[in-house]
């Protein structure tokens, strides 16, 4: 095969790889319950466990940093969390890829302590979580990192559960899910504390996390009375 034949062989292939994305979860405003958050990079590393393995030696580095500040709880004051991002790099635009199971995404807490995940099947797509990983049940009180924001909010609605996602498969007289269901639906509903009466939105489950500071004794009262009117308006 001549040099001129094979380089437009190779230059008709697709190809593809994934590269893992690490990002902390900075906190900015000091306001609660609702701060300002920013994402900011730390790598880019070409396994998950590389990842990982950054993100607990960053994790130490900053630790002994603010103790030489002597500022030992400022790393928690300035770190929410991290995600570690599954990434994939392609060697030209295809329609190959349209169909590509989703991508990888974790959450850790501050420490380096699994939060959660994309629910994935072992074929790599959404079908439903299994419900010894929903984390949350209705009422409990969350934090949700979402957009430019981490705020508080009241868990008002579960993930799809994979024994429900197969039941809605195999019935004929339902709409199939695997026909509009995606990565995207592996969510709770819940009810920001901020927001006013009737408020809700849709987090992916990776982007909730348990509440990161302790709450005042006013504001456990607030959300006791706020759970309370919620639970009562459900049941209408």
């Amino acid at each position: 095969m001549d040099c001129k034949k094979k380089e437009r062989i190779l230059a008709s292939i697709v190809r593809s790889f994934p590269i893992y994305e690490l990002l902390q979860i900075r906190i900015e405003g000091r306001r609660y319950p609702r701060r300002r958050i920013s994402l900011q990079r730390v790598g880019c590393f070409d396994t998950e466990e590389h990842a990982k393995e950054a993100m607990y030696a960053y994790i130490n580095q900053m630790k002994t940093q603010y103790k030489l500040w002597e500022i030992e709880k400022g790393y928690y004051t300035d770190c929410l969390g991290y995600y570690i991002f599954e990434v994939p790099v392609c060697n030209k635009e295809s329609s190959f890829y349209w169909n590509q199971p989703p991508q990888k995404c974790y959450s850790f807490t501050a420490d380096g302590d699994y939060n959660d995940c994309v629910a994935l099947d072992e074929f790599g797509w959404y079908r439903g979580r299994k419900t010894e990983d929903i984390r949350f049940k209705v009422g409990d009180i969350v934090e949700v990192v979402d957009g430019d924001f981490a705020e508080l909010a009241i868990v008002g609605g579960l993930p799809l559960t994979a024994e429900r996602y197969h039941y809605l498969e195999e019935d004929e007289e339902e709409e199939h899910p695997s026909r509009f269901i995606d990565e995207s639906d592996d969510c709770y509903l819940v009810y920001p504390l901020s927001g006013e009466e009737g408020t809700h939105y849709h987090p992916v489950c990776y982007k909730v996390f348990k509440p990161t500071r302790p709450l005042s004794k006013g504001m456990a009262e607030r959300l006791k009375s706020f759970s309370l009117s919620l639970t009562t308006s459900m049941k209408k």
